[in-house]
Parts: structure tokens; C-alpha cells; sequence
């Protein structure tokens, strides 16, 4: 049995190409039905998503440099300067692709010195990986080893290369980076509207309990016994319906702490009219945190949750 796999493209017709366009992406061939032949292998399956990409990637970029070959204010077709190749980077291969480089329009610039060449495809496609890769890597990162989540990645999906630990950390840390610049300032007071507004928001769900504590770390290599050491504080939201979530920072290095665990707690749902219940052991900068979050927040139970836990719970 032979079962072929074709890839049709309808795009808007051009000069030198019709509308329709065929492509043959995959053959495959199989005899006997046994454990090891039903359906695809997974070198199989890498091999048909390779090839699909590569296909709907291709008629993507020709789309948008067609789109974009002209100019947008009089019409006249760019001059053709140069091809370049850029790399893309996604979950099913890593794409050459031809990168056309055009001489801007003489009527976007009143001095023919002024004029500039540019790449459609470097403007669209200026990360070089697609967000699907991005979010994979840094969420195997989060659970495990650079190395080894540059492994898995690389034996279950056909990335198209070896995708080293160091890789994996570099766009682990660029996605925090830029985390970090999307988080809001740091406020000593979060609590905003009064009471009357606070009436007028919609029935809150069961208060929220978060359990908050801190520990220290020490450097493997440390020369004495304060060298190397730093405190981290760490916590877990948990709503009465819904999954949990855990969040950490570093003390006295975090410069936004309250502003991180106020958005954990508003990506949770938590409303100002709503009760939210702390429980801690740590220390008086622990027990601070808190502070002003929310209108609701009641005095947060300063108890060992260790050595008796049951009375800290009961108490909240």
C-alpha cells in the first residue's frame, strides 16, 4: 500500500504562477499490518511535519514578498538590490529562507542619497523563532535541566538541529527579561476604590489561601560560612476552585516583590472584595509582604505550620 500526501496552496495568482499549487510532501508504503507498522513511526511523523512546514512556510513567504514588492504609496514596483537567506527557527524545522532585499521607493525620500534598501521578511519575522518554540522551551526549562530540555525537545519534535542546553538557557533568560519589563511598578499600596465600589463588584468567589515562607540558599564553592548565602521566599496561591500556582524571588534582590505576588493573586481571579488568607511562619519581612494588597486581606496567621499544622488551618 502506498498513501501519498500533497500539500494544495490557493493563493492569489501572479505573473508567473497560477492560483493553485501542488505539492507532493510525503510518500509512504506499507505491507503487512503489525504492532510496529500501524499508523506513522515517530521519525515518520518528524519527516510530514518537516516537509508540511516547509511548504505552508514557503507559500507564506512568497505571499508576503509579492505583497510587499511594490510601494504602498505610488504603486511603482522596488527595485530589486540583493537575496540574503535568514534562518527561522520553529517547533517543526529550522527554515533557510531567501530574504529579497529592495531599494526603497524614490518618493518616500526627497534626497536620492537618503534612500535605503530593506527586507520584508527580516521586518516580519525579526525573533527568528516562532512564540510556539519560545513557550516549549522555556516551559520544559522550568522543570528540568537546560540539557536535558534541549534533549527531549529535539526527540520528540523534528526541530531540524540539535538544540544545546546553553541555547535553551539564553532564550529561557531573554524570555524572563522581558517578563520582567512587562511587570508593572513597584507600590506599597495595591488596595484601590472604597468601600462603596468594593459593594458594587460582583459576588466574590471563597476566600483565597496562600502560604508564604522562606529559606536560604548557599553556594556550593563558598569559602566561609557567609559567603555565597541569599534567602529566597516562596509561595503558593491556592483558590478554593481552580488550579494552584507557586511563584519565588530572591530577597533583597527583587526589586518589585509585592507587585509580583499581586499579580499571581489578580491572574488568579482575586477581586478587592474578596477575602484573602496568609499563612507564614517566616520572619517580620515575610509577615509584611502582604500589606495593602487587597481591602479584604485579614491579619495573616503568624503560626508554625510545621509543628501544628491543623491549628494554622483552622484558624484561617
Amino acid at each position: 500500500m502506498k498513501i501519498t500526501v500533497q500539500v494544495q496552496v490557493d493563493a492569489v495568482p501572479t505573473k508567473d504562477e497560477t492560483a493553485e499549487r501542488f505539492s507532493e510532501v510525503f510518500v509512504l508504503e506499507r505491507d503487512q499490518l503489525t504492532d510496529a507498522s500501524v499508523g506513522l513511526s515517530l521519525t515518520e511523523a518528524h519527516t510530514l511535519l518537516s516537509s508540511i512546514q516547509e511548504a505552508v512556510v514557503s507559500a507564506q513567504v512568497t505571499a508576503a514578498v509579492v505583497e510587499r514588492s511594490c510601494c504602498a504609496r505610488c504603486g511603482r514596483s522596488h527595485r530589486h538590490k540583493d537575496t540574503r537567506t535568514i534562518t527561522i527557527r520553529t517547533l517543526f524545522g529550522t527554515l533557510h529562507l531567501d530574504s529579497p532585499r529592495f531599494i526603497a521607493c524614490p518618493c518616500q525620500a526627497d534626497d536620492a542619497q537618503e534612500r535605503a534598501t530593506f527586507s520584508p521578511l527580516a521586518v516580519i519575522l525579526a525573533q527568528r523563532s516562532t512564540p510556539e518554540l519560545v513557550y516549549l522551551q522555556a516551559r520544559f526549562a522550568a522543570v528540568m535541566s537546560f540539557d536535558l530540555a534541549g534533549r527531549l525537545l529535539g526527540e520528540v519534535l523534528p526541530l531540524g538541529r540539535v538544540l544545546h542546553g546553553s541555547a535553551v538557557r539564553d532564550q529561557v533568560t531573554a524570555v524572563a527579561r522581558r517578563l520582567e519589563g512587562e511587570l508593572g511598578p513597584e507600590q506599597y499600596m495595591f488596595a484601590e476604590g472604597c468601600q462603596r465600589d468594593w459593594e458594587q463588584l460582583p459576588r466574590p468567589d471563597l476566600p483565597l489561601t496562600v502560604g508564604l515562607d522562606g529559606g536560604y540558599v548557599h553556594s556550593s564553592a563558598q569559602t566561609s560560612r557567609r559567603d555565597g548565602w541569599f534567602e529566597v521566599i516562596a509561595g503558593k496561591s491556592m483558590p478554593t476552585d481552580g488550579p494552584a500556582k507557586c511563584f519565588a524571588f530572591v530577597q533583597k534582590i527583587d526589586s518589585k516583590p509585592k507587585r509580583r505576588l499581586f499579580e499571581v493573586l489578580r491572574g488568579q481571579g482575586m477581586q478587592a472584595n474578596q477575602s484573602v488568607v496568609f499563612l507564614t511562619d517566616g520572619g517580620e519581612d515575610i509577615r509584611d509582604l502582604p500589606l495593602y494588597l487587597n481591602p479584604h486581606i485579614g491579619n495573616h496567621r503568624n503560626q508554625d505550620l510545621l509543628n501544628d499544622p491543623l491549628r494554622a488551618i483552622s484558624a484561617a
